[in-house]
């Protein structure tokens, strides 16, 4: 595959929209060139509203100005609740056969008409046992990447790639910690993705729609309070069960274990699907990581090692950017993931 350019990974989020550019990607310390966050408008994500589009094409302009932000090429991520992933196996096929068997198998599993969607795939490594090629599919609908098209064309950038989040989330991590085999948990606003690196590869993604936002929300419900203080709230105390006599860890710590129900089912949907015993190592990750208490209710919960993310780790960063990197470290994850695609 081609070498991609210099670029900026764009990172789109209900509540923001985050960049980052690096230098010297291919050695083992790239550099942090620039990095920026904007607000991001209400209901503009994976909007076909044209007016909506051209509110998140304003929202990165505005990024890049206050930023200063020069390289206008771009490699964005789509959200993982519009795009389809499967990890298969093609037990008997040969390389050059591997196209024209993802494809069959691909009708099978994309709830779509696959003329609707962007097909891909990328192979994972070989199944000795199995003599089976080992392959990630990938499958995003072409309404939603037009969208992101037309975004970065009304910003006046160009759109070297797109990809998942998942994808951008692992290359990252792999970078950051040097571990091989890891479960990614990425609190969004709106929904939590969970997805497995085996051997270093991505080999399960799905999406639980349950976001930070209904912890916010039920602290409402709960209390009647007015949202922005139901949200500082939840940022001071969290899932922490010694404070407040424990009344917001009661309230929240039923959703947080709906989302680790969900997470559960996915790790016994992995284990069957491959016959192989899922990481220990959890690594969390996004805005809703730096919750108090959750990775410790984590670890509890699902019985493994619970960190998280430091995806900085690997990027050499001057001292002007430190302030924001130490507050918003996790949030960083998919943007810098982004910000290392070589090809």
């Amino acid at each position: 595959m081609a070498k991609l350019p210099d670029h900026v990974g764009i990172d789109f989020g209900t509540h923001s929209v985050k960049a980052v550019e690096l230098k010297n990607i291919s050695s083992d310390f790239p550099e942090l060139v620039n990095l920026g966050s904007q607000i991001t408008p209400r209901g503009v994500i994976n909007s076909e509203d044209k007016a909506d589009q051209t509110k998140l094409s304003d929202v990165l302009k505005k990024l890049y100005d206050s930023s200063k932000i020069r390289n206008k090429s771009v490699v964005m991520a789509l959200p993982e609740f519009s795009v389809f992933t499967r990890f298969l196996e093609f037990p008997g096929v040969k390389l050059e056969e591997l196209k024209d068997a993802v494809y069959f198998e691909a009708k099978q599993y994309i709830p779509m008409p696959l003329d609707e969607v962007q097909l891909s795939y990328i192979t994972i490594g070989f199944n000795q046992a199995k003599n089976a090629p080992r392959v990630l599919l990938v499958a995003a609908p072409r309404k939603i990447i037009d969208i992101y098209i037309n975004v970065a064309m009304n910003a006046g950038l160009e759109l070297a790639a797109i990809e998942t989040e998942s994808v951008a989330m692992g290359r990252a991590m792999y970078r950051a910690t040097k571990k091989k085999d890891l479960v990614m948990l990425d609190f969004g606003a709106n929904s939590t993705d969970m997805s497995i690196l085996s051997e270093g590869y991505l080999v399960f993604s799905q999406s639980i729609a349950i976001g930070s936002d209904s912890l916010t929300q039920s602290i409402v419900n709960k209390f009647n309070f007015e949202y922005s203080r139901a949200e500082e709230f939840k940022r001071n105390y969290g899932v922490v069960e010694n404070v407040l006599e424990g009344k917001i860890y009661n309230v929240l710590s039923p959703i947080v274990e709906s989302i680790l129900v969900e997470v559960r089912r996915g790790i016994e949907f992995y284990k069957n699907k491959t016959l192989v015993a899922a990481p220990m190592d959890y690594i969390l990750n996004g805005d809703g990581a730096l919750l108090p208490g959750l990775m410790e209710y984590v670890a509890k919960s699902l019985g493994v090692n619970v960190s998280i993310a430091t995806p900085w780790n690997a990027v050499k960063v001057d001292n002007k950017f430190k302030d924001i990197i130490t507050k918003s470290g996790p949030s960083y994850s998919v943007a810098i993931g982004l910000a290392l695609k070589d090809e």
